[in-house]
């Protein structure tokens, strides 16, 4: 049976405020950018739509996905921003999230992506947890933000390392003129390029009958014809 890689889309940012990112068309990216891969069918996103704290919670306590992806906005020196029962939004407590992130990485989390403004040191600290962490060192716009995910993830699930995906992201980003990045990081003694969300097991080819050899020539069938000695001569 063929593996399937989960990846969790939370989707955290208050649509009732102004100048918040469009986390809907940023699942739209992802959704497709998987869906038309090379492996998209190994591949099953679950999303938590304008997720609060304790949907993350909750989630995690049921599932443990292979990618968590927060698709919202940070805050400066503080954690991702959840939406609020009143409709707005409110940076989550960071030791309650280290230590969700903690339990989902002992349960087989491989990925972390911090898609928000200000994360990059959450990701260098998670990395120490976490195999790989990514997050953006300042302010990103948001149509950068969707298209470093569009592109890291339709990457990912045609088989593509981490890092490749990674680096491969980034170079679009150059091309747009971004100026901040997001960065990848990942703890001691582990190799980003051997980081596959997509592992071996998930690209085995299809079991496939042996050819039978038939020799043809202008439709009919040549057969070895049995050997005779020539007739005795007088």
């Amino acid at each position: 049976m063929t593996p399937v890689y989960v990846v969790c889309l939370v989707l955290a940012a208050a649509p009732a405020l102004s100048n918040t990112p469009n986390v809907l068309e940023e699942h739209r990216d992802v959704q497709q950018s998987i869906t038309y891969s090379r492996y998209g069918h190994t591949v099953r996103l679950d999303t938590l739509p304008a997720a609060r704290w304790d949907d993350l919670a909750q989630y995690l306590a049921d599932t443990t996905p292979d990618v968590l992806h927060f698709a919202g906005r940070g805050t400066p020196d503080g954690g991702p921003r959840f939406v609020t029962d009143d409709g707005g939004e409110a940076p989550v407590a960071l030791d309650g999230l280290r230590r969700c992130i903690t339990a989902a990485t002992v349960s087989g989390l491989h990925l972390l992506v911090l898609n928000a403004c200000w994360t990059d040191h959450l990701a260098k600290e998670f990395s120490g947890t976490v195999p790989a962490a990514i997050g953006w060192q300042a302010e990103a716009a948001d149509v950068h933000a969707r298209g470093y995910a569009r592109v890291f993830h339709r990457n990912l699930a045609a088989g593509e390392s981490v890092a490749k995906a990674h680096a491969t992201a980034r170079m679009m980003l150059d091309l747009a003129g971004c100026a901040s990045l997001p960065t990848l990081h990942t703890g001691a003694g582990r190799i980003p390029e051997a980081h596959f969300l997509i592992g071996p097991e998930a690209r085995s080819a299809p079991q496939r009958a042996p050819l039978s050899l038939r020799y043809q020539q202008s439709g009919t069938h040549l057969r070895k014809s049995r050997f005779r000695p020539p007739p005795p001569q007088f």
